[in-house]
């Protein structure tokens, strides 16, 4: 098939690391090949101008001019609230997927505490049905493995949802928003064992015994204080919750994914189990990078988040966690609330908890990489190929590959950003990063190949198609 268009000048860079190439697009959509320019590989950072191409354009293919860019795959957000259906007034899939797509982020995988659960698959086809049309960016729909026996078994509810195309069904083992209650650990051992090799099953990992019996604690914490948070949601549940979805993993040979880890004692068990041969991988988020429950002082209750934001020796160790492998991908489990709504009650332990983040993936982690923080082909690694790899989706999204989706974000490594109203498409405002400034702009995003975001604004209709999970190649 001829390309249809070309983004040249470019610096490509993958998880390997750097190409001075450019990325040659197919007419349907698919990355036909990248060509190498002859000339030096510039470093990351560097301001001298890159060499151009060698060769003239054939006669009908689009030219797209990234020089002094970066050219990386499109960020994968693997952990995403747009709040369809029942709770649009935060969010809803337009809003959202225009967030992403400006954000660089060409796939989001949206999760299941809705009003009413996705639970099933009647459930999960009507939202498929819904999103039709609506959404800027390709995606996938989780399904959710709750409680109790309303429309049927848990698993033939859990398989029907599978077959009807989720991306992975995720388990609650705590409270938060929406409130779904575990099955418990029981059927989530058959659940596991039954459907191993035919889903991901994602885990937020906090043990609801625990938090409720640690509740008895309010009446003798300080309501203000961010400690007495940290007392109401321990340690020990995040540690007790993942140490058992590690287990069913081990037992039952699932396919497991650990969603935000935020504890240093995690990243151990974590790494453990993948020693053991678990079929394991784990999320942290921007949040518990580059927070630390000492920022409470100045963020308040922005950056309430379930689990909490800990201390900077979490920090570093989630930091080490990936530099070894111990955690794979950085999503942002971005989660829309109303201005204020963090804040209502009169303890840090009311209110609503999560904050905004999928526009602002990309740019925190390139801005990290320009700051010596880790390599751009890390950024690749842990905002692209790793969540398409966790997901089955690998190499057809998170790479440049030929063949593979072009899904692609243009940055520009010198280019200022300030997060605030005028960049912002969320719905809601809820985020600890309001204010933050960094370095590396995305400045065009293309999803299957077509242009969706440019200088800062959506261009063209919303296009985006679901994407259902494969076959893990871990």
């Amino acid at each position: 098939m001829d390309a249809k268009l070309a983004i040249v000048n470019g610096q490509v860079w993958t998880e390997h690391g750097p190409l001075e190439a450019d990325v040659f697009i197919s007419g349907d959509g698919r990355v036909l090949r990248l060509v190498e320019r002859r000339g030096r590989s510039a470093a990351p950072g560097d301001s001298a101008p890159l060499p151009g191409p060698q060769d003239a354009l054939p006669t009908g293919v689009e030219r797209f001019d990234a020089a002094g860019k970066w050219v990386l795959p499109g960020a994968i957000d693997a952990h995403v609230h747009f709040r369809e259906p029942g709770l649009t007034e935060k969010e809803d899939f337009a809003s959202g997927s225009m967030s992403a797509a400006l954000g660089g982020v060409t796939t989001v995988f949206d999760m299941p505490n809705t009003l009413p659960p996705v639970s099933d698959g009647k459930r999960l086809r009507e939202k498929f049905e819904a999103i039709a049309g609506r959404s800027y960016v390709d995606y996938g729909l989780f399904a959710a493995a709750t409680g109790g026996d309303e429309g049927g078994p848990l698993l033939d509810r859990v398989a029907g949802a599978v077959d009807a195309g989720a991306i992975g069904v995720k388990v609650f083992l705590g409270p938060t928003t929406g409130d779904i209650r575990s099955p418990g650990w029981g059927k989530l051992y058959a659940m596991c064992r039954e459907l191993a090799g035919k889903a991901v099953f994602t885990f937020h990992c906090e043990d609801r015994e625990v938090i409720e019996e640690a509740a008895s604690l309010k009446a003798v914490l300080d309501p203000r204080a961010y400690t007495s948070l940290l007392e109401v949601r321990p340690r020990f549940g995040e540690i007790l919750a993942t140490a058992g979805a590690l287990r069913l993993a081990l037992e039952t040979g699932a396919r497991v994914h650990i969603a935000h880890v935020a504890l240093c004692e995690a990243v151990r068990e974590i790494e453990t189990a993948k020693g053991w041969g678990a079929r394991v991988t784990a999320e942290t988020c921007p949040q518990y990078l580059f927070l630390s429950q000492d920022d409470f002082e100045v963020h308040g209750a922005l950056m309430k988040v379930l689990p909490p934001i800990r201390s900077r020796h979490d920090q570093a160790a989630l930091w080490q966690g990936l530099e070894r492998g111990a955690i794979d991908v950085i999503a942002t489990d971005h989660a829309p609330h109303l201005r204020g709504a963090a804040e209502d009650g009169a303890a840090v332990w009311e209110g609503a908890f999560g904050m905004g983040g999928v526009q602002t993936l990309l740019p925190l982690m390139v801005d990290a990489a320009v700051r010596g923080l880790c390599r751009p082909e890390d950024v690749v690694r842990w905002t692209s190929a790793n969540p398409a790899r966790a997901y089955g989706l690998y190499p057809r999204k998170g790479s440049l590959e030929p063949g593979a989706d072009a899904d692609i974000a243009v940055v520009d490594p010198r280019a200022s950003w300030r997060v605030d109203e005028g960049w912002w498409a969320s719905r809601s405002k809820n985020t600890a990063f309001w204010g933050r400034t960094g370095y590396g702009l995305p400045v065009a995003t293309f999803v299957r190949g077509r242009l969706v975001a440019s200088g800062g604004r959506i261009v063209g209709g919303p296009s985006g198609l679901p994407v259902t999970q494969g076959p893990s190649d871990r």
